[in-house]
């Protein structure tokens, strides 16, 4: 069930809209988000392990607030997430970090200088003038004309990989999200940023690690939460190395605008270099691969759509809109969060400046007001105005590249399936920021 029924006895708890765990059960939390919107649309909650927010529901008030940055701004706090509780802990905790990093020294001297800022700052932390900046510098990779030269790339690549899931036409099983979803973006965005082949690998390891860190299955070391750290320290190391070489011998890549990208003249910081690196490689990777699993298990599970998809398959605008709906439906990034630059007044509220507004798109996506019939699966919805890729200044810069991925996936997917079947109901990342399916297992015969 996605949302409260009439005479349901469901009783809203802090903990409901934030809780990793709660998403790892059932995905976004869409009883606690109703409920929400109808009776609290700017609440302040404190769930356990976290700073008190006002939670934001409403998908005018996201939007409000996201095109005003100089009112909510990213920094200091632009994720919501847990944080140690008591002093000392800590202080035990920087210990051990600066023990886990102390044969990094460029590393070191970042962790030294960084303060509550952290070891990573990309274009999700800043405010203007810097995000302004920083966008600027690949903006042009992220243009319409500049995508459609990479869509034959991966045309390509997607017939290898469903070639490969198909294989002599039998009927397999497969884990969907490990064994299919997770490649396309992947190689897409290592192909942009000159990563070869073989690194692939690493990369994806990364991204788990990094963005599922409250889960133990993604963690480098399941009962560790410090191992998050071990992973920051070979990114900044990968993407050093990777630094070093396309300023020897620099190419039309990605990579090279980032290692060469100049401010004021000056080279990015090293924070801010390895950050552009982290973010296109995350971001541009572990949101599409969501989108496109979370996608298939809404097919699966609404069986006249799926019938509808195959009906559509060849016609182009209307896979465009089926893959507005599995982008609206999966919301892979759950949450950003602003601060207030000064006192002001939100739906009667008195937000204080300095308290922390959370934007919670999953829920502005299913905001009644704004969408017919929001918890139908519609693949022919129109309008579709989900916030799923944010708006104003902030909005991602990718959504043209995770369009064009997974239109050109589902394309070539749907009019190969012969049979496709569930075999288990799927497993989630146990995960409130960056959130979707981690094991999603399948029966399936695909043809040529």
């Amino acid at each position: 069930m996605l949302k409260a029924e009439p005479g349901d006895t469901y009783e809203f708890a802090d903990n409901d809209v934030i809780a990793p765990e709660i998403y790892a059960k059932a995905g976004h939390p869409h009883r606690a988000f109703a409920w929400l919107r109808e009776n609290d649309p700017l609440r302040l909650v404190e769930p356990e392990g976290f700073r008190p927010f006002w939670a934001v529901t409403k998908h005018q008030d996201v939007i409000d607030i996201e095109k005003n940055p100089a009112r909510f701004t990213n920094e200091p706090r632009p994720i919501l997430m847990r944080e140690a509780s008591a002093p000392e802990m800590r202080e035990e905790v920087i210990a051990e970090i600066f023990k886990r990093l102390q044969d990094a020294p460029k590393l070191m001297q970042v962790m030294a200088t960084a303060g509550e800022g952290g070891l990573i700052r990309s274009l999700v932390q800043m405010d203007p003038p810097d995000h302004t900046s920083y966008r600027a510098l690949v903006q042009p990779w992220f243009k319409p004309t500049n995508i459609k030269r990479l869509e034959d790339h991966l045309t390509v690549i997607i017939g290898r990989i469903l070639d490969d899931m198909m294989g002599d036409g039998s009927e397999r099983e497969v884990d969907f999200v490990q064994d299919v979803a997770v490649w396309p973006p992947l190689k897409l965005i290592a192909h942009l940023l000159g990563v070869p082949e073989e690194d692939e690998w690493r990369i994806l390891k990364l991204t788990n690690e990094l963005f599922a860190g409250d889960d133990p299955e993604m963690r480098r070391i399941a009962d560790d939460p410090l191992s998050i750290f071990d992973t920051i320290k070979d990114i900044y190391e990968y993407f050093d190395r990777v630094t070093e070489e396309r300023r020897a011998n620099p190419s039309e890549d990605l990579a090279s605008y980032i290692a060469n990208g100049k401010i004021n003249g000056e080279y990015l910081p090293f924070k801010e270099l390895i950050s552009y690196y982290t973010i296109v490689a995350t971001a541009g990777h572990d949101t599409t691969r969501n989108a496109i699993s979370g996608g298939l298990h809404a097919l699966l599970t609404h069986p006249d759509q799926m019938q509808k998809f195959r009906e559509v398959a060849r016609d182009e605008d209307a896979v465009k809109l089926a893959v507005e709906e599995m982008i609206r439906w999966t919301t892979p990034v759950a949450q950003f969060s602003r601060t207030a630059q000064e006192d002001c007044e939100i739906r009667g509220k008195q937000v204080k400046k300095g308290d922390t507004l959370g934007l919670f798109y999953a829920s502005a996506s299913f905001d009644e007001d704004v969408f017919d019939k929001p918890f139908e699966f519609n693949i022919s919805r129109k309008p579709n105005r989900h916030l799923a890729f944010g708006t104003g200044p902030h909005q991602c810069l990718g959504l043209l590249l995770a369009r064009m991925e997974m239109r050109l996936f589902f394309q070539q997917l749907i009019p190969r399936i012969e049979t496709m079947e569930l075999i288990e109901p799927p497993e989630r990342l146990q995960a409130s920021f960056v959130h979707g399916l981690k094991h999603l297992r399948v029966r399936y015969r695909l043809h040529a």
